[in-house]
């Protein structure tokens, strides 16, 4: 009997459960068979375990495909963009002036005057923080209170930390050389977006910025999360207040191309109606005036660090000494400084090399050398020789970089040269830990930090609840993006359906979702959740069944207008977002339909898609038929 108790009182311990058991529930068992029953046991619960797992890593390649595939829009919209400026003399004249705004750097005096916190008054009924006198510690306290408990700090201070902010990193190099012989140690933050609780708890459990307490800022402080404003300006006045031991790296999120669709620009839109205008054009002057990358000089070793990540055409000789406020946004290119529409190869290359700091990825697959990277569609995966080379070539020990969401909060990669942070914990809805790094003087290695921030307690629930809580919006989202290429992976289905028997084996089913959604998932493991199966193979039809695209604000004679709505949406917010510069939210429908009819032609071919398809597009968008396009009215209906 003693046995048998001890066995399941460790099963019930493994599990997370209190052992609740009592002695006279059980009838002693003998020896023999108490030892089968253990070994059963425990070979169920590894056989379970094991399959927690194996849903888990599912869950998580989901979560970073999609995070990846709603960043592959990037590299359409460059070569629209492109194509755009070359056709500008067909556009209406508003459009293209537009359109070349959007990579030109904000006109100083224009900036300066229209974000004066001189002349921006504050109202009578405004009961928020404020800013009196210098910018001071006491500030920085009062703000972070201030900012816990929800309150939104007046555009007035708001302008006041940007100019100042802006002054001190006008004056600051392309990058942060940081001496640890005089600072002891530093804090390494990776991605925070927008997540201000991870902020406030990091300040909590390590301390505030100060002289003897340093900071270094790996980037992507906005976008995705509700507090984008309140973390960025934190991090600001702590470099204001102590612009010797805080350092920002930009990251690739901090492009007002990238934020006017992953939360950012809507954030200030909502926050500040009568300034959001010259506010972001504020905010992405600030973003454009980061360094890109610091370097750290321990004792024992020298760290560099830098947002995405390396590749072999990186030469940092060439960061240092370019024009970094160039680069308004990564997601198109700077005008050329001879005056054409077209960067010269020269250029091109620069230019290149920004995409590869703040975009690459280590090579998932542990290849060598450089290759495009599949997952994002700009920068590059760099391999573990590249790593090599760069740490050698600049006599750096190790690379640490952000940019990739962990399970963990971090990972190390390459022979542990390459460590990945990320600070955002249960980032986007998941269940990863966030992590911060300490490195000290003296030290060969880092310590590392982890936490999670208002996190389910995970090992009191069920098991299937354990994964449920992680993997809801991940599959959500898989799903949304299967409906939205539904017309295109039943062609392909019953392409390759060639008997019409409604049947396809599981590795031709598998290889046209890859194909088709541009996704490499693990489809065995997630074909029970997505569609049907029977001895015959995969009942593809089934996989649609329970789900549609339908909206009663949308009868059309074209039935695949609703899915080409879908599958351009990304696309059609970010051009709206180019050509809605004031942000007003509306857009002339004649400006729109210019944009989407080259976009349309050049993707299907000439001839392909007629007048009266694109029209009814335009007037899906058109809602209430005045004549404009209201953004936020189409994507509440859409």
């Amino acid at each position: 009997m003693c046995l048998f108790i001890q066995i399941v009182s460790q099963v019930a311990l493994l599990s997370g459960q209190p052992d609740k058991l009592k002695t006279k529930n059980f009838t002693q068992l003998p020896t023999m068979l108490a030892d089968k029953s253990a070994v059963k046991i425990q070979g169920a619960y590894r056989n379970h375990q094991a399959r927690l797992r194996l849903k888990k890593r599912a869950a998580w390649q989901i979560h970073e495909k999609l995070e990846y595939s709603s960043e592959q829009t990037e590299a359409k919209l460059r070569d629209i963009f492109d194509k755009l400026l070359r056709a500008s003399n067909s556009l209406a004249p508003s459009v293209s002036k537009l359109l070349q705004k959007a990579r030109l750097p904000v006109e100083e005096k224009e900036l300066l005057r229209l974000t004066n916190p001189d002349s921006i008054p504050v109202e009578a009924s405004y009961y928020g923080p404020r800013i009196e006198g210098p910018i001071t510690r006491q500030t920085f306290v009062n703000l972070i209170e201030a900012f816990q408990y929800g309150e939104i700090l007046h555009e007035k201070y708001v302008c006041q930390i940007l100019h100042q902010a802006r002054a001190i990193l006008k004056t600051l190099p392309n990058y942060n050389p940081i001496d640890l012989s005089h600072l002891h140690h530093i804090y390494i933050i990776g991605d925070l977006h927008g997540q201000l609780a991870d902020l406030l708890h990091i300040f909590n459990e390590n301390g505030l910025p100060g002289i003897d307490n340093p900071y270094v800022f790996n980037g992507d402080f906005v976008d995705r999360g509700r507090n984008s404003v309140e973390v960025f300006l934190l991090i600001l006045v702590a470099l204001i207040i102590y612009p010797s031991s805080v350092f920002l790296n930009r990251g690739n999120h901090e492009d007002i191309m990238l934020s006017s669709y992953f939360g950012f620009q809507d954030e200030v839109n909502n926050k500040y109606r009568r300034q959001k205008t010259p506010l972001l054009d504020l905010f992405k002057d600030v973003f454009s005036w980061l360094p890109i990358y610091s370097s750290v000089h321990a004792k024992k070793s020298k760290l560099m660090i830098v947002h995405g990540g390396i590749s072999s055409r990186v030469d940092l000789q060439r960061i240092k000494s370019l024009t970094r406020n160039r680069y308004i946004s990564i997601e198109v290119p700077p005008k050329s400084k001879s005056g054409d529409q077209r960067l010269t190869p020269d250029e091109d290359n620069e230019y290149r090399q920004m995409q590869d700091l703040l975009w690459s990825d280590p090579d998932p697959h542990n290849r060598q050398g450089c290759r495009n990277n599949d997952d994002r569609n700009i920068g590059c995966f760099f391999g573990p020789d590249i790593t090599e080379q760069f740490l050698n070539e600049y006599n750096y020990s190790i690379l640490i970089r952000s940019h990739q969401v962990k399970e963990r909060g971090y990972e190390f990669t390459h022979d542990h040269k390459v460590l990945t942070v990320f600070s955002a914990s249960n980032y986007c809805g998941g269940s990863n830990w966030g992590a911060v790094i300490r490195w000290d003087y003296n030290e060969l290695e880092p310590l590392l930090i982890q936490y999670k921030i208002e996190h389910v307690e995970m090992g009191k629930l069920n098991f299937n609840k354990e994964v449920t809580l992680f993997e809801d919006p991940a599959y959500q989202s898989l799903v949304e993006k299967i409906m939205t290429n539904k017309s295109l992976l039943q062609k392909e289905f019953e392409r390759a359906d060639r008997y019409q028997t409604n049947h396809l084996s599981l590795t031709v089913w598998s290889k046209i979702m890859t194909n088709v959604l541009h996704i490499d998932l693990p489809w065995l493991i997630l074909r029970s959740k997505l569609v049907q199966e029977d001895t015959q193979g995969i009942l593809y039809n089934t996989m649609f069944d329970g789900y549609i695209l339908n909206n009663t604000r949308f009868q059309m004679s074209n039935p695949g207008i609703m899915e080409d709505l879908y599958i351009w949406k990304d696309m059609l917010i970010r051009l709206f977002n180019l050509i809605d510069y004031d942000h007003s939210g509306f857009i002339s429908r004649n400006e729109f339909s210019d944009v989407v009819k080259l976009i349309l032609y050049d993707e299907y071919g000439t001839g392909d898609i007629n007048e009266a398809y694109i029209e009814e597009l335009i007037s899906a968008m058109d809602l209430d038929k005045n004549g404009r396009i209201d953004i936020n009215e189409f994507l509440g209906k859409i």
